[in-house]
């Protein structure tokens, strides 16, 4: 009897809130001291094991399973490929906590469903209050002059914490994707006192909004309104559509994505916009940041470029430069699959999107007031969170991780997993057939491509074998020395091994060009890098190590046809003047010199 009651107990409400809470303080705690993270994580296992003793499963499955045992294990690769562990270890942990965070929404039942929007609401309004208190809008200007004023205001008035600023559009993306918690509390005929907290933390929330002046917000904001008036209209009795709830709402969704998707990266909105304060390195626009970044999903396909690797990988191959530039690459879904591969990728980017199919069905379907309300308002914010996140990553960045997966976990909610059919004790004819053909097509694919896998596979090793020597104690502010070629050869190795399965490797040349660049073989580099450059002539990082391999060289014409385009280039070209020399190389510290001297001619 004891032990039925306490298996009743663990499936109730109660029980899934304690869940959900415990995961949250949890993470709380990991915010406050990252050194707690393990901790954390087995105080949020508790709730498992509790199930487990009683005999019940220790978590509740669901459709995503699969996607995100995907995602947790190509994380475990991540961390194995991270320049620096102890990052890489701490963003493992909350991505795990993510992981537990999911389990813990995709559970809650239905009575806890005002709770669970209070929860998120509450975080909105901290985000909030924590921007006001310290966004510094002198050093810091945003981009109205009326926003800068009232932030002025409230500079002069609040008191002084000693905190680090958050950036403004992290703080605003996380404070617009609450709102919605926020707006289903006040559907529930709440109190007097508890509907005014409510109103008060959403007026909050909107006038950190206005002050964030963050052009990706507001363009998600107004995506998701667009998308709430279209799936109302859907709703009027006038219009009369057989499959309205299963198909037409969620298409007009995914087109309305899709085209944003084009306007950013392939339309006018795709050269506007600025990525830092510091343009020497292109425009700045982030569709530049975007076409840049996904040259290192080539490099690392397997293992991903590590967690939290962006910073150092962006700066040393794709810049060229020894110094830190950007934390991200501006786009939630293009980090994942930098930091732990296509797999990892993928698996991330289909949950978003299947997440978004099943609202928009649920969310124009007959049910419950309250349930679909919720799915509505879960929708708006789910559209928020993948349009910001096109052109802004805070829910994968630092501890913005934690969240990676709450929207998903939230969106599974009630949709039980399908089971597994078991295996047929016998398979007709047709089953054979089509079981057969597909045996054949997989292995007659990997006869043909075995050689490019197996190049791939060695490629995506060494570059992170050679990563981790390169960038360990990143940013050194320092270009490297022939000492560090030695640390090299484990990495070299793995490549060579990648040209041999295949000379067409972008990646493998690109690496041992610039090995044999730090051995100063200037010859040898020059012909990787080559290579690598007639595979990928848009590829900043090869080019512009190509450029300098004809600059040692002596090959002015060919240096400048490479480097004119590089506003950077002239400025570097006078630091290795120095450079060169201490190192005892005459000859390359008077080429660059020449050199500089003749781009400083050519260029504005």
């Amino acid at each position: 009897m004891t032990r039925a009651l306490t298996r009743e107990s663990v499936g109730s409400p109660r029980f899934a809130l304690f869940d959900l809470c415990l995961v949250f303080l949890s993470g709380a705690a990991v915010a406050l001291r990252p050194d707690l993270g393990m901790y954390a994580i087995a105080a949020s296992l508790i709730p498992w094991g509790v199930r487990f003793f009683v005999g019940a499963a220790p978590f509740q499955r669901t459709r995503f399973d699969l996607l995100v045992a995907v995602y947790a294990l190509t994380a475990v690769a991540g961390y194995w490929a991270a320049y620096d562990p102890s990052t890489g270890l701490q963003k493992l942990q909350l991505i795990v906590l993510s992981v537990l965070l999911y389990y813990a929404l995709s559970a809650q039942p239905g009575e806890n469903l005002v709770w669970v929007a209070a929860l998120f609401f509450c975080v909105g309004v901290g985000v909030a209050l924590y921007f006001l208190l310290t966004q510094d809008f002198i050093a810091d200007p945003r981009k109205l002059q009326i926003a800068n004023e009232v932030g002025r205001v409230f500079m002069q008035v609040r008191p002084s914490t000693g905190l680090a600023q958050i950036h403004p559009n992290y703080a605003a993306g996380l404070v617009a994707i609450m709102m919605p918690f926020g707006m289903y509390l006040a559907l529930q005929g709440l109190g007097r006192g508890a509907f005014a907290w409510v109103i008060f933390g959403l007026l909050l929330q909107a006038l950190v909004i206005f002050l964030a002046t963050s052009r990706g917000v507001w363009m998600a904001v107004a995506s998701a309104i667009g998308i709430w008036f279209a799936g109302q209209s859907l709703l009027t009795p006038r219009i009369k559509l057989k499959w309205r709830n299963e198909t037409v709402f969620p298409v007009l969704v995914s087109i309305f994505l899709a085209a944003l998707i084009l306007l950013l990266y392939f339309g006018p909105a795709s050269i506007g916009g600025s990525i830092s304060g510091n343009d020497s390195y292109g425009t700045g626009a982030r569709a530049e940041l975007f076409w840049r970044s996904l040259r290192l999903v080539s490099d690392f396909p397997f293992t991903g470029g590590g967690l939290g690797a962006f910073p150092g990988l962006y700066s040393q191959y794709i810049l060229g430069i020894p110094n830190y530039y950007l934390p991200n690459a501006h786009n939630t879904f293009l980090d994942v699959f930098i930091e732990q591969g296509i797999f990892g990728g993928v698996a991330f980017l289909f949950m978003f999107l299947a997440s978004l199919w099943l609202l928009a069905s649920k969310s124009v379907g007959e049910d419950g007031f309250h349930h679909q309300w919720f799915d509505r308002l879960l929708l708006a914010a789910l559209v928020i969170a993948v349009a910001h996140g096109l052109v802004d990553d805070y829910l994968y960045n630092n501890l913005g991780a934690m969240l990676g997966l709450f929207l998903p976990g939230l969106a599974v909610r009630r949709l039980a997993s399908k089971p597994l059919n078991p295996l047929p004790k016998q398979f007709d004819r047709a089953d054979i057939i089509v079981l057969g053909s597909i045996t054949v097509l997989l292995l007659a694919l990997g006869a043909v491509y075995w050689n490019t896998l197996r190049s791939l596979w060695y490629a995506n090793t060494g570059a992170a074998q050679m990563a981790r020597v390169e960038l360990a104690g990143f940013p050194t502010n320092e270009w490297a020395g022939p000492a560090l070629a030695d640390k090299l050869q484990d990495a070299e190795a793995s490549l060579h091994v990648s040209l041999t399965a295949d000379p067409a490797n972008r990646t493998a040349n690109h690496r041992l060009g610039l090995i044999a660049l730090l051995r100063r073989d200037i010859p040898l580099a020059c012909g990787y890098l080559s290579n690598a450059h007639l595979l990928d002539p848009a590829h900043r990082g090869i080019t512009k190590s190509l450029g300098y391999c004809y600059a040692w060289l002596g090959d002015f014409e060919n240096s400048k046809l490479l480097l004119s385009s590089m506003p950077e280039a002239g400025k570097e070209l006078s630091e290795y003047v120095r450079w060169w020399q201490a190192q005892g190389y005459a000859e390359f510290s008077n080429n660059a010199s020449a050199l500089a001297a003749e781009l400083r001619q050519s260029q504005p």
